[in-house]
């Protein structure tokens, strides 16, 4: 809602989209790209073509499976699995802003707000996150407990080879999601959390729609 922040301030890491909000309705916030655009939003030196959208989809039946202590994607031997979880943990450490002006220049897409499940029994999940991507492929975001009615912030980026998304949590050293930049336009997005190199967990991103009863056109405070 328009006042959640002013009631829920944290620390952003270096790259955040807090200085936008006063820039765009709250409800801007939630909502879901199509692919084209996120295709035509990033500015990095070298051009790169994503000629088709990767899916990632984790565990039994997907085509990320961890087999014999090795991950294949797609049917193909990418990696050890400590070598996937170190991977995902490199792509999740962003280097800071050189400067507070860098920040205030970035621009940010809402990626959405969803809600993170940890399986079919999870009916009423109480984590949300709310993600944007800023133009430079820096994921920046918030993770908000429901039954605490604590956040946390959320910071990453966008592997601009392989679309592969990775961001940590608060002040976690270990904890890292990864998912696909593809899935984050969908209703529903496939999600593996690494716990250092010790031990995954397939979790499931669930679009939520802005409030309705919130009502548009309230500039965000």
């Amino acid at each position: 809602r328009p006042e959640w922040w002013r009631h829920h301030d944290h620390g952003f890491g270096g790259w955040h989209y807090w200085n936008r909000f006063n820039d765009f309705d709250y409800g801007y916030w939630w909502g879901a790209p199509a692919w084209p655009a996120l295709t035509n939003w990033f500015a990095w030196p070298t051009p790169v073509v994503w000629n088709q959208p990767y899916y990632y989809d984790y565990g039994p039946g997907g085509n990320v499976v961890y087999e014999n202590n090795y991950v294949y994607v797609n049917g193909e031997r990418v990696a050890s699995a400590d070598e996937f979880a170190e991977s995902a943990a490199a792509l999740a450490t962003v280097p800071p802003p050189p400067s507070e002006e860098v920040v205030a220049q970035a621009e940010w897409m809402p990626l959405g707000t969803f809600a993170l499940s940890s399986g079919e029994n999870d009916t009423e999940p109480r984590r949300v996150i709310q993600l944007a991507v800023d133009r430079e492929g820096i994921i920046s975001g918030t993770l908000y407990d429901v039954e605490t009615d604590e956040a946390q912030a959320i910071q990453g980026q966008v592997d601009k080879e392989t679309q592969r998304v990775a961001f940590r949590v608060g002040e976690s050293e270990d904890i890292v999601f990864e998912t696909g930049l593809y899935n984050l336009t969908q209703e529903e997005a496939p999600v593996l959390m690494h716990f250092g190199t010790e031990w995954t967990e397939n979790y499931l991103l669930v679009r939520l729609d802005e409030p309705q009863e919130q009502g548009a056109g309230t500039a965000q405070e």
